[in-house]
């Protein structure tokens, strides 16, 4: 799998972990300030998975 490819997937897979983390099938619920915290870092791997979307 090219550089890229890989990339992609590894941020793809944060972002699955983030949105379940966030979902009702988590084992506990996260604070206001893990939340929060936890969507700026998803955003910011979304950006990043745009720009290796855009290289492909």
């Amino acid at each position: 799998m090219s550089d890229v490819k890989q990339s992609l997937q590894e941020k793809l897979e944060k972002l699955e972990k983030g949105l379940f983390l966030m979902s009702k099938d988590r084992i506990r619920a996260l604070s206001t300030h893990e939340a929060k915290d936890l969507v700026e870092e998803l955003r910011g791997v979304l950006a990043a998975a745009k720009t290796d979307a855009a290289k492909l």
